[in-house]
């Protein structure tokens, strides 16, 4: 190997810190020198995963569309004091007044 293509590679190689921290591994000297640059075998695989085309708004709200709330359809009638509940849950305003109750017996 001749000293000249030994610093050649040298300084094509040099590994810098961005401040994102991503490693650059060419300098802009030898991009410059040579006319047939190819992408590093680690970086192919992020330049495959870039989208062609922006998404438009219409297609991201179509794909967002089933995404809304869902109508309930396991509500009752607590039997205790009328109000709506989930079934098998207990009753907010029953719960609410046995909390009461429990606290006024502890003081």
């Amino acid at each position: 190997m001749s000293l000249r293509s030994a610093l050649t590679l040298q300084n094509s190689l040099k590994i810098q810190s961005s401040r994102f921290s991503t490693l650059s591994l060419f300098t802009s000297d030898a991009i410059s020198r040579n006319s047939t640059f190819q992408t590093p075998a680690w970086l192919e695989a992020f330049l495959w995963a870039a989208p062609k085309k922006k998404t438009s708004h219409s297609k991201k709200r179509m794909r967002m569309s089933n995404k809304g709330l869902q109508q309930k359809e396991n509500i009752t009638k607590c039997p205790a004091c009328g109000s709506n509940k989930m079934m098998h849950h207990l009753c907010p305003n029953c719960y609410s007044d046995i909390k009461k109750k429990a606290k006024s017996q502890m003081a």
